[in-house]
Formats: C-alpha cells, structure tokens, sequence
C-alpha cells in the first residue's frame, strides 16, 4: 500500500525537476541543422550529394535546445548559390549570419565543421541511336535470327553532368539478356541508364523484337 501511494508522488517530483530543469538556461549542445540548398536546377546539377544538415554548437534553455534538437519540427536554412560552377564550398560566415538570424532566444556558438565541400556542372542532354548488339545475342546452336530486329523508341535523350553526357557515343548498343534463345523475342529490355543516379532519360526501357529461326540441316 505505501508502495502504491509513493510511486505517484515520485513520478510527480520527477516531472516537476524535469520541467523546471527545462526551464533553465546556460545548456550547450550540438545538433544537426537542416539546410535547402538552391540553385538554378535547369542549369546545373550536383556531382556528389549535397548537404542536408549542417552541424552546429548551441546555447540556450533546455526547452529550446530539446525543440531545435527535433530537426522534423526546424525550419530549413535556405543557401542559395548564384553561380555553382565557382562555388565549391558554403561561405561559413554566411552560414553563420543567416543561422543567426533564424535562432530565436539561442545562441549560436560555431559551425562544427570548417567547410562544407560541394561540386557542381553544367547540366547537358544528348540525343542518342540505339541498336541492338546482334552479335552478342546468344542463341541456341543451330538458331539465326531471321527477321529485321525491331527497336521502339529508336532513340532516347539523356540528361546529365556535362562530363559524363560527353562520354555516350552517338549510339547505344542495347544487350539481348536472354541467354540460349531459340524461340522468337518480343520483349521490353532495360537500358541500365537509370542506375546512375546522376544520369536521367527520358525511357529506361525500350521494346525490342525479332524472329528466331532453326537452320535446317
């Protein structure tokens, strides 16, 4: 019985030190602080991940530290870059001016990295063929094929850094991924452009279709 009646004066003593501890100011911590980068998105394109938080040092109440701690419930930082081609870092004076700013009843201390690396290109798209690679298609032994090979779309767009659209050759030779093909092929085939994050086309797969024949003996 004195278990049951102490218990909730416990639990009641506890919250009223929790709350009032709260309350109190002069606790530091450190927290990730989200951050929207902007920049001309038809223009250019990022070559490695941009950031999504910034790590900062802060002062203030416990309450405060305890809501910019739950970064879902933090207004974003927004950094825009005019040009990104000579930007390869955030100005972390003007990370701290604007992280000023946005602070209400806290104290920013310092940003907990020196520099926020970042890496921009132009953005660039290119037209390109496909055919299919007929040499590499693997038939069973006495089979050819023995149709026109049908290609839908003919051709694609693809979208990029500048560097890396430069690589693609006027033509893409598609692969047949079926192995031991002895009857006709009339399938949707995976150009594998979209497993590079950086890269976008305006299809990722395309219809291809021939006729398989057995060469009499």
């Amino acid at each position: 019985m004195n278990l049951r009646i102490l218990a909730p004066c416990f639990l009641a003593a506890f919250i009223f030190w929790l709350l009032n501890a709260l309350n109190k100011s002069g606790y530091t911590t450190k927290i990730s602080y989200p951050i929207t980068i902007k920049y001309n998105e038809s223009a250019f394109v990022p070559i490695k991940p941009l950031p999504q938080t910034i790590g900062v040092s802060l002062s203030s109440t416990g309450w405060e530290l305890l809501r910019y701690s739950l970064v879902s419930n933090v207004k974003p930082l927004v950094y825009e870059i005019g040009n990104p081609l000579t930007t390869n870092q955030l100005d972390n004076i003007v990370l701290m001016e604007r992280l000023t700013s946005e602070l209400k009843n806290t104290r920013l201390n310092y940003l907990l990295a020196d520099t926020t690396t970042i890496s921009f290109e132009k953005k660039k798209s290119k037209i390109v063929k496909l055919k299919v690679d007929s040499l590499g298609i693997d038939l069973r032994k006495n089979f050819v094929v023995s149709s026109v090979i049908n290609i839908s779309p003919v051709s694609i767009e693809i979208e990029g850094p500048e560097s890396m659209i430069d690589t693609f050759d006027e033509t893409i030779l598609i692969k047949i991924p079926t192995k031991k093909l002895g009857t006709n092929f009339d399938e949707q085939v995976n150009l594998g452009i979209s497993k590079n994050p950086l890269l976008k086309s305006n299809i990722d797969k395309v219809m291809v279709s021939f006729e398989v024949a057995e060469l009499l003996k």
